[in-house]
C-alpha cells in the first residue's frame, strides 16, 4: 500500500515536470532541438530519480514539496543573478502592499528583534490604532491570540510570520499580549485594524532656507505624491532658498516613481533608458515640460555606497543634465531593471532582471556606480573603538545603562524620558564601569552615538536628521552657503 501511494506520488512530480517541458516545447520548439532536447529530458529524469532516491534512503523522512521549492530557487539561482528569483505568494502580497500601493491593513508600528529575540516595538506611528491603543516604544510583543511570540529556529518563527499575524483586513481585530519593560506589568490589548499609509518621504526645513526631503527605504507607489506634496510645502511663500534631496540608503524601488522625481527638476531630455535582449522592453524616459522646482533653486543630491537602482536614476539625471550636484559617496551601481512575472500554472511569481538602464549621457553604471561631484566620507570609529564597541555590547554595558536611566526616569515622573540631553550630561558616570572592564574609547563620541541609538528606539523617538554628526549633511549645507554650486556645474564634465 505505502508503496503504491510512494510510486503514484513520484509519477504525479514527473507528469509535473513533464507539463512544464512540454509547455517549453510547444511554446519554443526552436529552442529545443536535437542534443539540447535529449540534455533537457535526461535532465528533468534525473530530477525526479534524485527526489525518488533521497526518499527512499535519507536518513530522516523526506518533504519531497520541499525538494521541489528548492529545485525551482536552483533553477533561479542558475542564472548567477541576485535580482533574479522566485517569490512566493507572501511574499509577493508583501510588496505589492508596500512597494507598489504604498499601504495595508494594520496597526500602525515599526517592529524589529531585540537582542533576546523578543519583538519589540520601535514606535507607534501616529494617528494609528496602535497609538490610539496606547502601545508605547520598548513594548515587547509577548503573545498574539494567545500564541507566544519569541524569534529562533527552534519556535520555527521569523519577523515576518509576526507581522503577517498584525496585518488584516481592515476593520477586523487582533488580542495582543504587551509586556512594557519598564514598568514590569503585563496586559492584553484587543485592537482594531485600520489602513496604514507607507510613508516613504519626509521633509524638515533647516536654516537659510534650506528644504530637506530624504526619501528612505524604496521608491514606491506613492513616492512621488508624497515628495510633490512635500516641496509645495517647503516653497510655501517662496521660502524656498536651496533644496537637499537625501537618498542615502535608498536601494531603489520603482522606475516609474524615480523617473517621476527626476521629472520634478527638469524639463527637457532624457531622464534614464532601458535596453534589454528583447526589444519590447526597450524604453526612453523623456523629462516634460511641468517641473515642480525652477531652475534657479540649487539642488543637492546626496548619496552613499547603498544607494541603489532608482536613487543612482535620479542621481544620474541629476548629474548628467547639471541640474544640481551629487554629496557623498559613490553609489552602489545597480544598473539592472527587474519586472515581476506571475506564475501561469502555479503560485507566486518570479523576479526577472528583463534590461538594463543608462543615464542620460548613455552610461550604464551597472557594478560600476556613480562618482559624486563632492566626496565627503561618513564618519567611522576606528578600529580600536569598534573593537572596544563590540566588547561593551557583548557586555551589554552602554544598553544597562541607557535601559536604567530610562526605567528610573519613568517611574519618576509616570512617563518615558524624551530629551537625550539629559542622559547625555550623565554619560561620564559610564567610563569607570568600561574601565572597570577593559574598555577604554579613544573618543568619546562614541558612548554617545551608542546610547543615542539604544535610547531613542526605547522612547519612541524618529530622528530625520543629526546635524551634529551627520558630516556629509554638513559638507553638502557648506556647499550651498558658499555658493560653491554654480562653480562646481561650470567646471563639470560628463562621465
Amino acid at each position: 500500500m505505502f508503496k503504491n501511494k510512494h510510486i503514484l506520488q513520484i509519477v504525479v512530480i514527473a507528469l509535473v515536470i513533464g507539463s512544464f517541458s512540454l509547455g517549453i516545447k510547444m511554446g519554443q520548439s526552436d529552442a529545443l532541438n536535437g542534443q539540447d532536447r535529449l540534455t533537457f529530458i535526461t535532465l528533468e529524469r534525473t530530477l525526479v530519480d534524485i527526489i525518488k532516491t533521497t526518499e527512499e534512503n535519507y536518513y530522516k523522512e523526506v518533504d519531497r514539496n520541499e525538494m521541489m521549492k528548492g529545485a525551482i530557487r536552483g533553477a533561479m539561482a542558475a542564472l548567477n543573478d541576485p535580482y533574479s528569483f522566485y517569490m512566493e505568494p507572501r511574499k509577493l502580497k508583501r510588496e505589492r502592499e508596500n512597494l507598489y500601493r504604498g499601504e495595508f491593513g494594520g496597526l500602525g508600528i515599526r517592529i524589529y528583534e531585540d537582542k533576546n529575540h523578543f519583538v519589540k516595538i520601535a514606535r507607534p506611528l501616529p494617528n494609528t490604532p496602535a497609538m490610539r491603543a496606547g502601545l508605547q516604544a520598548g513594548d515587547i510583543i509577548a503573545k498574539i491570540e494567545g500564541e507566544s511570540i519569541i524569534l529562533d529556529t527552534a519556535a520555527g518563527m521569523t519577523l515576518d510570520d509576526v507581522v503577517d499575524k498584525l496585518r488584516g483586513e481592515k476593520g477586523t481585530s487582533v488580542n495582543i499580549t504587551i509586556y512594557r519593560s519598564a514598568t514590569m506589568e503585563t496586559f492584553d490589548v484587543d485592537i482594531v485594524r485600520d489602513t496604514i499609509k507607507i510613508n516613504s518621504v519626509e521633509t524638515e526645513m533647516l536654516d537659510s532656507g534650506i528644504g530637506y526631503i530624504k526619501i528612505q527605504e524604496h521608491f514606491t507607489g506613492r513616492t512621488y505624491k508624497e515628495f510633490a506634496d512635500a516641496l509645495k510645502s517647503l516653497n510655501q511663500d517662496n521660502k524656498l532658498k536651496a533644496l537637499i534631496l537625501d537618498l542615502r540608503d535608498n536601494p531603489g524601488g520603482l522606475l516609474e516613481a524615480a523617473w517621476n522625481v527626476s521629472n520634478a527638476f527638469l524639463s527637457e531630455g532624457v531622464i534614464v533608458s532601458t535596453r534589454g535582449r528583447e526589444h519590447k522592453y526597450d524604453k526612453v524616459y523623456h523629462a516634460t515640460e511641468s517641473i515642480l522646482m525652477p531652475a534657479e533653486i540649487p539642488l543637492v543630491v546626496m548619496v552613499n555606497g547603498y544607494s541603489a537602482s532608482g536613487s543612482e536614476i535620479v542621481a544620474g539625471a541629476v548629474k548628467d543634465s547639471k541640474r544640481g550636484i551629487l554629496v557623498g559617496s559613490k553609489t552602489y551601481g545597480k544598473g539592472l531593471v527587474q519586472q515581476r512575472m506571475e506564475l501561469k500554472r502555479g503560485p507566486g511569481a518570479i523576479s526577472l532582471t528583463i534590461s538594463s538602464y543608462y543615464t542620460p549621457n548613455g552610461t550604464s553604471i551597472h557594478e560600476t556606480g556613480i562618482t559624486p561631484n563632492i566626496e565627503a566620507d561618513e564618519w567611522h570609529p576606528s578600529a580600536i573603538d569598534q573593537l572596544m564597541l563590540r566588547k561593551a555590547r557583548e557586555k551589554e554595558l552602554i544598553e544597562n545603562f541607557v535601559m536604567d536611566y530610562i526605567k528610573q526616569k519613568t517611574d519618576e515622573t509616570g512617563a518615558q524620558p524624551k530629551d537625550f540631553a539629559e542622559l547625555k550630561a550623565r554619560l561620564g558616570e559610564l567610563t569607570p564601569v568600561l574601565e572597570d572592564n577593559g574598555i577604554k574609547f579613544e573618543e568619546e563620541k562614541v558612548v554617545m552615538l551608542e546610547a543615542r541609538r539604544i535610547f531613542d528606539p526605547n522612547v519612541g523617538i524618529a530622528r530625520l536628521i543629526d546635524l551634529e554628526n551627520d558630516v556629509q549633511l554638513q559638507r553638502a549645507i557648506e556647499v550651498i552657503k558658499s555658493g560653491e554650486i554654480a562653480k562646481i556645474l561650470a567646471q563639470a564634465t560628463p562621465e
